[in-house]
């Protein structure tokens, strides 16, 4: 029973402890002499209204729990709080006015309750975000309630909080003198630092445009002004400032304090080289900025809480991701610079640990003093580096100075030596003119003389292009020394365009090529320089059968335009012809489109262009189209084409009556491209032992006359280019190569390499043939595995020569695999390393070997051993050893069955059928003839 009693002692004292804890406020005594400011936030109870719909009478009714932390923590929700607490003053003498104050300026909406001296009636006062009411503008003001307090005078006291941001708050009840020190302490501290501020601001824009002028700098103000309105939005400063509505002011406010990252991502986006660290983070980084937005624009337009508590959650993580970022930048000494970064490091830290508490992860209230610290050291640091960051613009502006004026001098010297260039070619051209006048009158007597003489068509037709390539020379020094006029004449420019177009329908039928002329309308005079636009439309319809491969299309369109304008008070009427000039050809990069119109430029100049080129054309036709004051435009893309417009004014005139004229074209303007030649042209015979040579050269000229050279002593197969040519090697295996250098698709020296790596056709001798004459360039030749090197123009005598001498030293190579076709169990001695024909006499006895005692192993089985076919092994044998593959594998046999007589373990019929051979007689025959001796005389 005694225990019983206790038991029921225990469980009330419990009881009661817990009704007391929670639903009853504990009285807050003033004590008489009360130091003020006090924190009231952890002797205050406080309840969760879930429903956000309980009024003071039901919240009455309600349990309390007592706060035990000097701070109140609430969370981002839709779920309205109350706080409850009683206050009383103690003092039987003196009235007490005071101040109730709620520390944080960003609760959206606080309702006061204090009740009467009866506490049965309340006094009730709504206060929303403080707006029109501040007291001074930078400054940030919490919201407030006056209570008046009697001597022994009690009261309660309930607030509602409504805000869908989380926040940390404390309550705090001060005097009326102790709040205007307060006040006054608040004011003049926010005062200096909002003075810092704006002058930072101020500054940053100065310097940013009128003396540092580096993208650096300017990101960094970028930060600054971000990191500015993000302060200014924590403090309630920022949404004051645009409006008086208290709603709207929230939303500004969530904007300017959830933007900070925001800056730092647009500065690390430009001002690092984020490329030497991975693509994901530069993804990364435009998430944060794309989620940023996007949350952005959800507040403001649907102000919730789960889009409040989102943006704090980008803002935290993104700080932490970029800290670490920039960290990782200054250590790997990437391209940020120290003076910038660690400001943002610091504005950074203080930014994280000013919104962390929020996420709810760890509720520290420290966090926030440690924050401003941390914002403040920001701008003295910042202050601090200025100097430095002046200093070294100014150094980079001297550097910048000095590059530019070393630029400036590099361009007057490019310039300079442009100008001796064109004018060293004019005069070489001058001088060519004579030689070549006496080269062309007589070409031309032997060509009337002897008409089928094919070598004298090349002489002309290389003439003619020497002539249009020495013509184009003269007059871009013509143009370039002013000397070049306009010859303006009347004509019909319709019927001259239809006759010059008309000169290429041949070209494009045999190039198979669909060419096609569209022209507005069928007459049109004027005053026209026939002789430039003559040039112009040739070179540009030139360029474009070049390159438009076969089965391509070109099309020329002429149009005509009226234009009408007035000058001088006098209403004119000008006429423009335009002449689109399209192909589906190869196209230009984009990145070479700016500079084709420059002189000597060459859109490829690698030893594998496709087609070759000087460099002068395109620029001819530009300079043209500047003398006649017309314009040239170019548009292409890469393997889709390329189109020309040029646009050209003209005088008009009314048609003349009975207007008959001819047009003649100029033929040594029009191009002279090799369409193809002849099956004829790769000559071959059905006889196996007949040499062959391979002719690898890209100019159809110069192919033909190397092959009139050779044509009675060799087997002839030709190729255009280097792919081409080391097609046929394989296929052909021939005993000799001569290849040009510069080729299309596979140039000279890259088809040495792949010839000299290939077994099957390693061992075939390589002339290499170029205009690229320096001992570099030979070096590099025979360090591919060329065995010889002529530079263009070459002596035929010299070609024959070097020829004959690599055919000879061939010769001795199959001699020594003939006089030494096996060596059995070698001494071990040094020998050089072995070659790849070494190697491919060991692999082909290797697999002799395999099939020794098999008489009917035979060239077809040896072929599909060795991997090649039987033509390949053929001339593979015949090249290194002189021997067909049924003698090579005879020989062979006998070589071994010499050793095995040599040591006498077995009988003369026995060794004859473990080398392969079926009939002892047809052995001993054999045997004799090659060692002079019978089987049984070798012993």
């Amino acid at each position: 029973m005694t225990k019983f009693i206790f038991l029921n002692r225990i469980y009330f004292v419990i009881l009661f402890s817990i009704v007391t804890n929670q639903n009853y406020a504990q009285t807050i005594s003033l004590k008489e002499g009360q130091k003020y400011p006090y924190n009231l936030t952890n002797s205050v109870s406080t309840f969760k209204d879930s429903t956000a719909s309980l009024g003071l009478r039901e919240v009455q009714k309600q349990i309390f729990t007592k706060t035990k932390k000097e701070y109140l923590s609430f969370p981002f929700s839709n779920a309205v709080y109350w706080i409850k607490f009683k206050i009383k003053n103690n003092s039987s003498t003196h009235r007490q006015e005071l101040f109730l104050l709620w520390a944080n300026p960003l609760v959206e909406q606080l309702d006061f309750y204090i009740s009467n001296s009866s506490q049965k009636k309340y006094f009730h006062k709504t206060q929303k975000i403080i707006t029109s009411e501040r007291e001074k503008t930078l400054i940030d003001e919490y919201p407030k309630f006056p209570i008046t307090l009697e001597s022994n005078q009690s009261k309660s006291i309930f607030i509602k909080v409504s805000s869908k941001r989380g926040h940390f708050a404390m309550v705090r009840l001060y005097s009326k003198q102790a709040y205007y020190f307060s006040r006054i302490d608040n004011c003049t501290t926010q005062g200096l630092l909002n003075g810092l501020i704006i002058f930072r601001l101020f500054l940053i824009f100065t310097l940013s445009f009128f003396v540092i002028k580096e993208l650096d700098f300017r990101l960094y103000s970028v930060i600054i002004v971000f990191k500015t309105l993000a302060y200014w939005g924590y403090t309630n400063i920022a949404g004051p400032l645009f409006t008086n509505n208290p709603e709207l002011a929230v939303k500004i406010n969530f904007l300017c304090y959830s933007n900070f990252s925001t800056g730092v991502a647009i500065f690390l986006l430009y001002a690092v080289d984020i490329k030497k660290i991975s693509s994901s983070v530069k993804r990364f980084i435009l998430i944060s900025i794309f989620v940023s937005l996007f949350l952005n624009v959800m507040t403001f337009f649907d102000y919730q809480w789960y889009w409040l508590k989102g943006g704090i959650y980008n803002v935290v993580l993104s700080c932490i991701y970029f800290l670490v970022l920039i960290i990782y930048c200054l250590y790997k000494k990437m391209l940020i610079d120290i003076y910038y970064a660690i400001p943002i490091i610091l504005g950074l830290i203080g930014t994280t640990l000013l919104y962390f508490p929020l996420t709810g992860w760890i509720e520290y209230f420290p966090f926030y003093g440690l924050s401003y610290a941390l914002f403040t050291i920001e701008i003295i640091v910042f202050i601090f580096f200025l100097g430095r960051i002046i200093k070294k613009s100014e150094q980079k502006k001297v550097f910048s100075e000095k590059q530019l004026q070393l630029k400036q001098l590099q361009n007057k010297q490019l310039q300079e030596l442009d100008d001796l260039k064109t004018r060293f070619f004019t005069n070489i051209s001058h001088e060519f003119r004579t030689p070549l006048t006496l080269l062309v009158g007589p070409v031309d007597d032997l060509q009337k003389k002897y008409p089928n003489e094919s070598i004298l068509k090349i002489m002309q037709r290389n003439l003619s292009r020497l002539q249009n390539l020495i013509n184009q020379i003269l007059e871009i020094s013509k143009l370039e020394a002013g000397e070049m006029g306009i010859q303006r004449e009347k004509a019909d420019v319709v019927l001259f365009l239809q006759q010059l177009i008309g000169s290429f329908e041949s070209l494009a039928q045999d190039k198979s090529i669909v060419f096609n002329l569209s022209i507005s309308q069928k007459q049109e005079f004027g005053y026209f320089d026939l002789d430039k636009l003559e040039k112009i439309i040739v070179n540009l319809l030139s360029n474009a059968f070049k390159f438009t491969p076969k089965n391509g299309r070109i099309t020329v369109t002429i149009l005509f335009d009226t234009f009408s304008f007035s000058s001088m008070n006098k209403h004119k009427t000008e006429r423009s012809l335009e002449i689109i000039i399209e192909d589906s050809g190869i196209g230009i990069p984009q990145e070479r489109l700016p500079y084709i119109f420059n002189r000597f430029y060459q859109i490829d100049d690698s030893n594998q262009r496709l087609h070759e080129g000087t460099g002068i054309g395109l620029a001819l036709v530009k300079e043209l189209m500047d003398v006649l004051k017309g314009t040239i435009k170019v548009e292409s893309k890469v393997n889709k084409g390329t189109r020309f417009s040029l646009n050209l004014p003209y005088e008009h005139l009314d048609t003349p009556t009975n207007y008959v004229h001819t047009y003649k074209v100029s033929t040594n303007l029009l191009p002279h491209f090799e369409i193809g030649k002849p099956d004829s042209e790769n000559q071959q015979n059905n006889n196996d032992d007949a040499k062959i040579m391979l002719i690898i050269e890209d100019n159809p000229d110069l192919r033909f006359y190397i092959a009139s050279i050779f044509e009675n002593q060799y087997q002839l197969i030709m190729a255009a280019d280097g792919e081409e040519g080391l097609i046929k090697a394989i296929e052909f295996v021939p005993d000799i190569i001569i290849s040009d250098l510069m080729m299309p698709k596979l140039d000279g020296l890259f088809f040495c390499y792949k010839l000299k790596n290939d077994e099957r056709i390693s061992h075939i001798p390589v002339i290499l043939l170029t205009a690229k004459a320096t001992v570099d360039d030979k070096l590099m030749g025979l360090q591919q595995g060329a065995d010889d090197y002529l530079s263009k123009p070459f002596n035929k005598e010299e070609l024959i020569l070097r020829v004959n001498n690599l055919v000879q030293q061939r010769q001795l190579l199959r001699e020594k695999y003939t006089t030494q076709s096996i060596v059995i169990n070698p001494e071990i001695v040094i020998v050089p390393e072995p070659t790849i024909e070494d190697l491919f006499i060991e692999k082909a006895q290797t697999i002799i070997d395999n099939y020794l005692d098999q008489s009917e192993f035979d060239a077809a089985t040896f072929a599909r051993e060795m991997k090649l076919t039987s033509v390949q092994l053929r001339r593979k044998l015949k090249a290194i050893t002189n021997q067909t593959t049924n003698e090579f594998v005879r020989n062979y046999r006998l070589e071994k069955a010499s050793e095995m007589l040599k040591k006498g373990n077995k009988t003369v019929s026995q060794i004859a059928f473990e080398v392969g051979f079926e009939s002892l007689p047809y052995f001993s025959k054999v045997f004799q003839e090659k060692f002079g001796k019978t089987a049984s005389e070798w012993r």
